[in-house]
């Protein structure tokens, strides 16, 4: 301060106004079946390897927050391989998680499908080792997962006061180092306790794909396709069947809605591009006829952000 013996100036320029911000973090935990990928860790009696087909397992613990929350060990069946095998394995995951981590089956591009937590504060329940007992074996089958962590980035936005009387701003990142202004829409006070948003973006990307298929070839139940947003199916030459049916996530045992289509029809299934749906039905297609030829697009999600 300076001033004389009838008047007090303030020094300038002068902060008059320090608020706090952040851009909060999430984190990601899963679980791979694939033996040592950065989706998880599976072993067989101690040795890192894939795991699938088990049906007659009794699972006899799993560790959260380093303790076992299995009122008593619990017989499950991981019938299958691959997708099924996953679908199988986050179901038992939901069935006993108390802390409700939704876990779901997920694809990207460096694990392909693995089990995946929805997105959480980076601190928070700590999910650990997943062990149970093949009982038609003996072997002593383990999952431990892989977590993935974005911290909260803490921002101060000081308001000054110049020497000419004007009001201006700065930004400052958690060190004290002057930024640019980060996204103001991604903002809250620091003190806010916010849970992430299942898909965060930008850790997802659509990726678009094309087949075509002739005779009586059929595709892919894209029911068993994970994270499936928009297909269309367009008929070069019919005629095509077209089975569709059901809610998920297995195959249905009857059909709801089958037909043959002819050549020249376009049919298109999908949600919002906004959206964070995804398609959820057994949908396949299939050659009528030697002649048959058709094409089908579709669109899937992929997760990028190291999962």
């Amino acid at each position: 301060m300076s001033g004389t013996a009838g008047a007090v100036t303030v020094d300038c320029p002068s902060d008059i106004a320090i608020e706090c911000f952040k851009v909060p973090g999430y984190r990601y935990v899963s679980y791979d079946n694939s033996g040592t990928t950065p989706c998880g860790v599976s072993q067989i009696n101690g040795t890192v390897t894939g795991i699938c087909a088990q049906p007659n397992v009794r699972v006899t613990s799993w560790l959260i927050n380093g303790r076992n929350v299995l009122p008593e060990p619990t017989v499950d069946g991981w019938d299958n391989c691959a997708i099924s095998f996953l679908n199988d394995f986050a179901t038992t995951l939901n069935t006993w998680d108390p802390f409700a981590g939704n876990w779901r089956v997920v694809q990207s591009e460096t694990c392909a499908y693995h089990v995946r937590s929805r997105a959480m504060p980076p601190t928070g329940t700590q999910y650990g080792r997943l062990t149970a007992t093949n009982l038609d074996t003996g072997d002593t089958l383990t999952f431990d997962p892989i977590t993935v962590t974005v911290p909260d980035q803490y921002y101060r936005r000081i308001v000054e006061v110049q020497c000419d009387g004007s009001v201006g701003e700065r930004w400052t990142d958690a060190s004290g180092a002057v930024v640019p202004a980060p996204p103001m829409d991604q903002l809250v006070t620091c003190t806010a306790e916010i849970v992430p948003g299942a898909q965060s973006v930008p850790t997802q990307r659509l990726r678009p794909r094309i087949k075509r298929f002739t005779g009586t070839a059929s595709s892919d139940n894209f029911d068993l396709l994970q994270n499936v947003q928009t297909v269309t199916l367009r008929v070069v030459t019919g005629p095509v069947r077209v089975r569709a049916a059901g809610i998920g996530p297995s195959t249905p045992t009857a059909w709801e809605d089958d037909t043959n289509v002819p050549t020249g029809t376009v049919l298109t299934w999908g949600v919002a591009n906004d959206s964070h749906a995804q398609l959820d039905g057994s949908l396949i297609f299939t050659g009528a006829a030697a002649a048959s030829d058709f094409i089908v697009n579709w669109t899937e999600t992929l997760h990028t952000d190291g999962d």
